[in-house]
């Protein structure tokens, strides 16, 4: 595999997570798309619920292919991964309102934007402070 030739731990992290994320990021789009096109969403409780959905693939995503566990306990692991990942969901709800109500573009570029933006914010927290490497 790739990330078994990136010497640099850091750096494979790093491509792990962003390998991780384009998963989340899919699953993502996709229940928003099928919460607005197919099931009649308003657009922001389809963002809301599509990034709920998402946040949980994430946890058991990163856990199993990205970052060691250890830094604490089970418990409290999952506890600080959701606390976190609820700041940035409150962040991504923001932005998303605001694009989609005063910008005028999609709501999947504007859905697209937000995770990028947040995807730093969240492989920062989730090293530093839930898990151990």
């Amino acid at each position: 595999m790739i990330q078994d030739k990136i010497e640099n731990p850091l750096l494979r992290q790093i491509f792990l997570f962003l390998m991780v994320g384009g998963v989340c990021y899919v699953v993502s789009i996709v229940l928003l798309l099928l919460f607005v096109e197919f099931w009649y969403m308003e657009v922001n409780l389809a963002n809301l619920i599509a990034s709920l959905i998402t946040i949980f693939v994430c946890y058991l995503l990163n856990a199993k292919f990205v970052f060691k566990g250890g830094r604490h306990s089970k418990g409290k692991e999952v506890l600080a991964f959701f606390s976190f990942s609820l700041m940035g969901l409150l962040l991504n709800v923001i932005l998303m309102y605001l694009m989609t109500t005063y910008l005028p573009i999609s709501y999947v570029i504007s859905k697209t934007l937000i995770v990028a933006v947040i995807a730093v914010f969240n492989f920062l927290v989730r090293k530093k402070l839930v898990f151990l490497k």
